[in-house]
């Protein structure tokens, strides 16, 4: 026969607590959390729904406005260009302008300058040339005035003829000076 021992003894033990409203406040608390948990869930859901059916109207209206603005932003971006354009050509042709003029006003300073110093050249040469014409009027007179008073002071003619006679009946003659350029022959006194 088999050795039947005492049963053994069982290692755990269960207590049950007799139900009351308070041990039910948890899981009714769980389960309106659950529940507002989902009405948040729809409420999201429904607002992911409008704000995509507002982003898809505002997609359509933005696609439908850049196709109605594109020749204006075109027709803008050609004017723009052409203004830049004209521009630049405008610019480049004020510098052009520019630089011409100042070589104009530099080369126009330089021939004045240069002007300026053949007129005092010219001025300086027409000086030398009147002082040397002065001399040599000066010095003609008084050379044809010592001829003059030379020749008065010769007996003419040489010759023994009627013509002899008639230099030694006249007077003869002195060269005076007037006025200090012009000449007068007066007679000699006697």
């Amino acid at each position: 026969m088999p050795f039947t021992g005492p049963p053994a003894p069982q290692d755990t033990t269960v207590l049950t607590l007799a139900s009351d409203s308070l041990t039910l406040v948890p899981g009714w608390a769980a389960v309106l959390v659950a529940l507002a948990f989902a009405g948040v869930l729809v409420v999201l859901l429904v607002l992911l729904a409008e704000v995509r059916r507002v982003s898809s109207s505002w997609t359509r209206f933005l696609s439908s406005a850049e196709e109605r603005s594109r020749p204006l932003v075109e027709h803008a971006n050609a004017a723009a260009r052409n203004l830049e354009h004209i521009t630049e050509v405008a610019r480049t042709d004020i510098d052009r302008v520019n630089k011409a003029f100042t070589g104009l006003a530099d080369g126009i300073a330089d021939a004045s300058g240069e002007l300026q110093h053949r007129l005092k050249d010219l001025v300086a040469l027409l000086d030398l040339a009147q002082s040397e014409a002065e001399d040599a009027v000066l010095e003609g007179a008084s050379r044809l005035r010592s001829l003059r008073a030379g020749l008065g002071n010769l007996p003419w003619p040489l010759s023994g003829s009627g013509q002899a006679r008639d230099a030694a009946e006249r007077p003869a003659t002195e060269v005076a000076e007037v006025d200090g350029d012009s000449e007068r022959v007066l007679p000699a006194e006697e």
